[in-house]
């Protein structure tokens, strides 16, 4: 028989204590690629070929590269932006849909010392 966890089981609080410590890593920047859940169709009645031919498509495969601020076993959490007080928006991807999952870390002879900002070209 299938057990279902009530969904205030299903994530531990979160303390502060925790959020402080988040604040305080540095976020390394990761590579995922994930498989995105889809929906069509609307409250009407839609066409049946239309329909089909969408039920039968491969899901489609979504790369996304951004700061890791948090993964447990059950997710993974992605900002884009980091500021002194800020942050951008967090996208949540649940761990089942990962199909792979890299951390970024290039070498220093990959990246030049700086990068110049008036469009000229490096290298």
């Amino acid at each position: 028989m299938t057990q279902i966890r009530p969904i205030a089981d299903a994530h531990a609080p979160v303390h502060s204590d925790d959020v402080a410590v988040a604040l305080d890593r540095v976020w390394p920047v990761v590579s995922v690629r994930w498989v995105d859940a889809e929906a069509r169709g609307g409250p009407g009645w839609e066409d049946p070929e239309d329909m089909v031919d969408f039920a039968l498509r491969p899901l489609a495969e979504v790369h996304t590269v951004g700061l890791l601020i948090h993964e447990c076993n059950e997710f993974v959490a992605l900002t884009d932006s980091r500021g002194p007080d800020q942050v951008g928006s967090v996208q949540k991807i649940p761990k089942a849909w990962i199909t792979v999952m890299e951390i970024m870390s290039p070498s220093d002879s990959d990246i030049p010392p700086s990068l110049p900002m008036d469009g000229a070209r490096v290298g």
